[in-house]
């Protein structure tokens, strides 16, 4: 739950995009743990009732500036409790009253008092959004410090396309969360993130691989961003959608991952190398479908190339943080894997222990630095691990280089 004790308001304004709020609202309360106040204009109720983000929100909307119990000054008083304000959708007519000053309702009002929390994702018509009077009322509020999510391009509510429906959802969370939990602790870094498997072929229909799924490789990659890093995902074969933000770059084989590694080698201050790359490759002919018959008892194999040690050849300075697979004397070859690849950090995982196997939501590691020091990160999401180690990495890294 990213936003677990988080206050978050939640401005409605009459767009038509307003029922993509509805489905916000209930993932921000239901599975990020937010506490969410939802305030509505008089334009947003022509198009949708407050019943149904009472419901999702668990509390009465707030729909006028007057004339409902509550303190008079509550305005004041929610934009100064508040962690964040959400303007979803936000019209032309929202931002050009918020970058105007002008406070006549009670969302403008809260936006006024609120100053740099509020953020506003954007949704209208392609022609207001076009409109040189839209984007300097846009840059104005920018440069105040107000966050902008921008639209994106498709088909409109009009019947055209262009550019002015609202990001998707998974867009406006990621950018919400470095909001309220970014430190910038990787802000003006460039981190390269290896993730999921490796194939290597065996004929046209067969190759080889290993159940690697690639979530923790993209999980550090989303945290990494959300700290604000020049993120390079170099991923294998996933069905995991690309974290906002990060660069992606799709590899299958070890040779491919390799190449693409030593492309970014010269630029990078960061390596977190969470991929499975399958040693095994075989020798065969990726153009022919192999007989059963002709495939026989032996397979002619090579092993793929180190990558680690390729990458250190190209980049002595970057701080290199590897993953190592090890169940019989785990701590030992995975010390011993620091030391030969000359790594700063190791992160041993044992597929053994409940839920730290490939494909699970969560996993349960040791962090070896090449200093001695150890960290053991407990049972949690991949997602949760992740932030850890980025957090553990960063600090160690710090007070070294002091």
């Amino acid at each position: 739950m990213r936003f677990q004790n988080k206050q978050i308001v939640l401005g409605l304004t009459g767009g038509i995009a307003i029922y993509k709020a509805a489905g916000l609202l209930r993932r921000l309360v239901r599975e990020e743990g937010a506490s969410v106040q939802v305030v509505m204009t008089a334009a947003a109720q022509q198009f949708m009732t407050p019943l149904i983000f009472e419901t999702f929100s668990g509390r009465p909307v707030i729909t006028t500036l007057f004339g409902e119990p509550g303190v008079a000054t509550r305005h004041v008083d929610l934009a100064r409790t508040a962690d964040l304000v959400l303007v979803c959708p936000a019209t032309a007519n929202m931002v050009a009253k918020a970058a105007a000053g002008i406070a006549d309702d009670f969302l403008s009002t809260l936006i006024l008092a609120a100053g740099s929390k509020t953020v506003f994702a954007l949704a209208m018509n392609d022609q207001m959004y076009a409109n040189p009077i839209t984007g300097g009322n846009i840059e104005k509020l920018r440069a105040l410090g107000y966050g902008i999510i921008e639209p994106e391009a498709g088909e409109l509510a009009c019947l055209t396309s262009g550019r002015g429906r609202l990001a998707d959802e998974s867009v406006i969370l990621a950018i919400l969360d470095a909001r309220l939990n970014g430190q910038g602790l990787l802000r003006g870094q460039r981190v390269v993130v290896t993730a999921g498997p490796t194939r290597e072929a065996l004929d046209a229909v067969r190759f080889v691989s290993n159940p690697s799924t690639g979530k923790m490789g993209y999980a550090l990659a989303e945290i990494a961003c959300r700290e604000q890093a020049q993120t390079v995902l170099i991923s294998g074969p996933t069905n995991i959608a690309v974290p906002h933000g990060v660069t992606l770059h799709r590899v299958t084989t070890a040779l491919e991952m390799q190449k693409a590694l030593h492309e970014q080698a010269a630029n990078c201050d960061y390596l977190f190398m969470a991929a499975a790359v399958e040693d095994i490759v075989p020798q065969g002919d990726p153009e022919v479908k192999l007989k059963k018959t002709a495939i026989g008892g032996q397979l002619a194999i090579t092993i793929a190339p180190d990558l680690l040690k390729g990458f250190r050849k190209l980049n002595r300075k970057a701080c290199v943080v590897g993953f190592s697979v090890e169940m019989e004397d785990g701590r030992q070859r995975s010390l011993a894997k620091l030391h030969d690849k000359q790594l700063d950090f190791i992160v041993w995982n044992d597929p053994r222990q409940p839920g730290a196997a490939f494909g699970c939501d969560t996993n349960q590691v040791t962090l070896l630095a090449a200093d001695g020091r150890e960290w053991n990160l407990a049972m949690d999401s991949k997602r949760r691990i992740a932030e850890q180690i980025i957090q553990t990495v960063i600090n160690q890294e710090r007070g070294r280089r002091g």
